[in-house]
């Protein structure tokens, strides 16, 4: 059983290195190959004052400097916390010809946006992207088998062969497949420009095909595209060959799609031109299909993406900072066609043993979501690319010396796809844990007569032994090998589940994670909650909208002790943990109801906005805000034009509204008083005001804990009594735990002295004969959902001045309609009685007759049973008489 001393450390180093090192590693590899290949040099134009960028939203990146000193601006952006970006902001260096100095600066504000980009002044999310790796040899409609590549001008090829007749093509065809769509069978034995020998690929092809093992589902048939990866990808994709040509022209066309692309946070288009894209129609929940392009790039592999709005990124809002190592630690995303059907399970057994798998959310077309685990990492080696390297000079093929033959071989080597005959004496002597220990990420194994090895950038890593690392491909090899397992569960059993359970786990260690995922709602709810963070950084990062905890109470304690490095403390993590009782409680008796205590004041907050205007004029501006708090009119200010042309103010957000006064002055108003206005930046074209806003925890706001046993809230003065001495802060129905979080009581019990209640008093004071309550100190925290930011229907609106109705949209002021039809065909037709019935009763618990001993089931309960009935499933339901209000008579007068 786990006990709090033996609870782990918040280690943010720790759980960052591996983002951080593979972003070194490609920039590394970047100035390389702008050195090598193009006589250029990666340069810093930005100003050295990082804030610049926040206060102005411009791109914190650095450009390219060609050798005519012709400057390609903002096509790399700098990841907070990387070398590149120490370098920049603490040594102040602007040129970068070398391999970049290893620095340990002190911690400074800027630096809590570690594992985000700096983007137009938004903190984004790491865009780490799984996605299907077509370089894999792969099988295409159970008819052909099928493998990509590119060559040294970054121009795709496919290599397909034939297993049956197919139009023009018969059965061991060989034909390459070119980007334009033409079609050759020449120069098919030099498909594979990296490789230095003869090949014999319809052996391995022909193999593949045979054990019908390929699963484009598998881990071992993804790559993983980084975010180094991705922007170096970019810029080689549209302007290598520009550049190479010194076709400027198509440099400066080129440098607009780049920079767009990156601002906007649209680069799926980067990994392929296959690409569908689906943007959001105006109706809830649809999706409507664009195709990008009208010609196809090969290896796509018929993907599908997702690109919205808001880019691949997500806004992060400022309250999760504390989570950045547990929530950004490895986002994938996994995204492919196959998630459109309803058949495909949501969890492939692949996974199990080699990722958490935290949860998924098959919404439209969106894909899945995994977290990685601990002790990963992602290739970056480029040694065998044809378009970064010599690859031919590789040192690998000197450390394995091979030594082919053009007889009938009976031992092939597969070196990245290309399949290699080898003789036995070669064969018998390539030692593999020689190549896992000289080249670390390099995936190598053995399987009849064929050697596998793989060693290209975007495969995924997992630390097996302090020397070893290997891939979901062959990961049992190794594990037999070197330990004698032969099976996942074994592995698991002999490493434990840190081996398969990434960070998260350390916030929640009762409940296996690989085991339901039910609990991933818990984490989504983190990224919404109110925490007890720092306000000054939301200030600094003028985040767009975040809450949090603007005073600590006593309630407030810090979830993991983070370790004293300089860098932990500023990231731990501080939870109200609460004493919770679970019993029913004047009406608490759905899986969702959460009674609070009016006495506990841990779950007020205060929610911050930065709001910007567009702005054009001819002179200087001088914005005078209003002072103090504001009253029910919202008047921000006023935004003065000392020129001489009309002021021209636009509204970016949706709760600002613009009055224009005289030419050069115009009053901006905020929607949602009473606010207090914090600060404001006047930018070269744009007005930024950051406003604070109070938020008492009242009835309807959600809490969740981090089993996800999240409930909407009810606020009460009166509570009952425990053991004579003991006010519980919340209450909950011991029904929730139908809601799989068991692991919630196993909490209770070992970290929060949980313990049955001897004595019970209801909220008048009576006790209740043979009451039952279990009651323990829980983490719960406040998801920043509020009702009163909920507005259903308004008293007093904006109405149209012809019809006299309210106004369409919420922005607008407008209203909700209520008219003969509403009333008549929705309310009346639909019986409002009836709906008050079934929610109050029929979904919750009856009182209990005076001749019955058990209380009713509530509707959950009996949609179990229902679904235990269609499974065949023989389910019995024991019950015991929940806590109810009871009182005398006397109590009465």
């Amino acid at each position: 059983m786990t006990s709090e001393r033996n609870m782990p450390r918040l280690n943010v180093p720790s759980m960052t290195r591996s983002i951080l090192d593979n972003y070194d590693k490609h920039v590394e590899n970047f100035i390389h190959f702008l050195k090598t290949k193009l006589s250029c040099t990666l340069v810093y134009e930005g100003p050295l004052d990082i804030h610049h960028h926040i206060l102005n939203r411009t791109l914190y990146a650095c450009s390219v400097k060609c050798r005519n000193n012709k400057i390609i601006r903002d096509v790399f952006p700098v990841m907070l916390g990387s070398q590149l970006d120490f370098a920049i902001r603490h040594q102040k260096k602007k040129q970068f010809q070398d391999r970049i100095p290893t620095t340990h600066p002190p911690f400074e504000t800027l630096d809590i946006g570690r594992g985000f980009f700096l983007i137009n002044g938004y903190l984004r999310q790491v865009p780490y992207f799984y996605t299907n790796d077509p370089s894999n040899t792969h099988v295409v409609q159970k008819k052909m088998v099928r493998v990509y590549t590119y060559d040294s001008y970054d121009r795709g090829k496919e290599l397909c062969y034939y297993m049956m007749d197919d139009r023009s093509r018969h059965r061991g065809d060989l034909v390459i497949a070119h980007n334009d769509g033409s079609e050759s069978t020449q120069d098919i034995y030099s498909f594979f420009e990296f490789c230095p020998h003869p090949v014999q690929p319809e052996v391995y092809m022909s193999q593949l095909y045979r054990q019908d093992f390929f699963d484009i589902d598998h881990l071992a048939n993804k790559i993983v595209v980084s975010p180094g990866h991705l922007f170096v990808k970019l810029f080689v994709k549209y302007l290598y060959a520009p550049i190479r040509e010194e076709n400027w022209a198509q440099v400066k066309s080129k440098t607009t799609l780049v920079m767009k692309s990156i601002e906007t946070g649209n680069l799926l288009h980067v990994l392929s031109r296959k690409t569908v894209y689906f943007k959001e129609g105006k109706s809830a929940g649809k999706m409507t299909q664009t195709q990008h392009e009208s010609h196809r790039e090969i290896g796509a592999n018929g993907e599908v993406f997702v690109e919205k709005n808001i880019g691949c990124y997500r806004e992060v809002n400022m309250q999760t900072y504390p989570l950045n190592p547990y929530i950004l630690h490895m986002i994938v995303r996994q995204i492919s066609s196959k998630v459109k059907s309803n058949h495909v399970s949501a969890f492939h057994p692949s996974f199990v043993g080699f990722l958490c798998i935290l949860g998924c959310f098959e919404t439209k077309n969106v894909g899945r979501t995994t977290m990685m685990v601990r002790e990963t990492a992602i290739s970056t080696c480029d040694a065998l690319d044809p378009v970064f390297h010599s690859a031919r000079d590789a040192v690998l093929w000197k450390v394995l010396d091979l030594e082919t033959t053009t007889a009938s071989a009976r031992h092939w080597v597969v070196v990245n796809e290309a399949c290699i005959p080898v003789t036995l004496d070669c064969f018998q002597k390539i030692n593999l844990l020689r190549l896992k220990r000289q080249f670390r990420h390099i995936e190598c194994w053995m399987q009849d007569t064929f050697i596998y090895i793989r060693y290209k950038v975007g495969i995924f890593f997992k630390r097996l032994t302090s020397e070893v690392w290997v891939t979901p491909r062959d990961q049992l090899y190794w594990a037999q090998r070197l330990m004698n397992v032969t099976t996942t569960a074994s592995l698991v059993d002999t490493l434990g589940y840190n081996y398969i359970t990434s960070y998260l786990v350390d916030l929640n260690p009762f409940f296996q994670h690989n085991a339901f995922p039910k609990n991933i709602l818990a984490f989504n709810a983190l990224k919404n909650a109110v925490l007890a963070t720092d306000p000054r950084y939301a200030l600094y990062f003028m985040d767009t909208m975040s809450a949090y905890a603007k005073q600590l109470t006593e309630y407030h304690k810090i979830v993991l002790v983070p370790k004293d490095d300089g860098i932990s403390p500023h990231f731990a993590l501080r939870v109200p943990r609460v004493t919770v009782a679970y019993m029913s409680f004047l009406g608490c008796t759905q899986e969702d109801c959460i009674v609070r205590n009016s006495r506990v004041t841990a779950f007020d907050s205060c929610r911050f906005y930065t709001v910007r205007c567009r702005v054009e004029a001819d002179g200087p501006l001088v914005f005078y805000p209003v002072r103090g708090d504001a009253d029910d009119t919202g008047e921000l200010g006023t935004l003065v034009n000392r020129g001489e042309s009309p002021l021209k103010v636009d509204s970016l957000s949706i709760h600002v509204r613009v009055v224009q006064g005289k030419d050069t002055q115009a009053t901006l108003h905020f929607t949602k008083p009473p606010f207090r206005i914090v600060s404001h930046h006047i930018g070269i074209n744009t007005l930024s005001i950051c406003i604070e806003q109070d938020h008492e925890s009242i009835t309807g706001d959600k809490l969740c804990s981090f089993h996800g046993q999240k409930g909407v809230m009810r606020v009460m003065k009166e509570m009952p009594l425990l053991d004579e001495a003991v006010t519980p802060d919340l209450i909950i129905t011991p029904y929730c735990l139908f809601r799989m979080t068991p692991g919630q009581i196993l909490e209770g019990i070992v970290l929060g002295q949980g313990k049955d209640a001897k004595t019970v008093r209801n909220s008048r004071g009576a006790l209740v004969p043979n009451g039952k309550v279990f009651y323990a100190s829980t983490y719960y925290f406040c998801i920043a959902y509020w009702s009163n930011e909920h507005l259903y229907a308004r008293k007093e609106c904006v109405q149209d001045k012809i019809l006299a109705q309210p106004v369409k949209g919420r922005s607008r002021g407008g209203g909700m309609r209520l008219g003969n039809m509403e009333v008549f065909n929705g309310m009346r037709g639909n019986g409002l009685a009836a709906c008050f019935e079934e929610k109050f009763f029929e979904h919750g618990d009856r009182r209990p007759l005076e001749d019955g001993a058990t209380v009713a089931l509530p509707k959950a309960v009996q949609l179990v049973k229902e679904d235990a009935r269609f499974f065949k499933c023989l389910l019995n339901f024991e019950t015991e008489p929940s806590v109810v209000e009871m009182f005398d008579e006397k109590d009465k007068e």
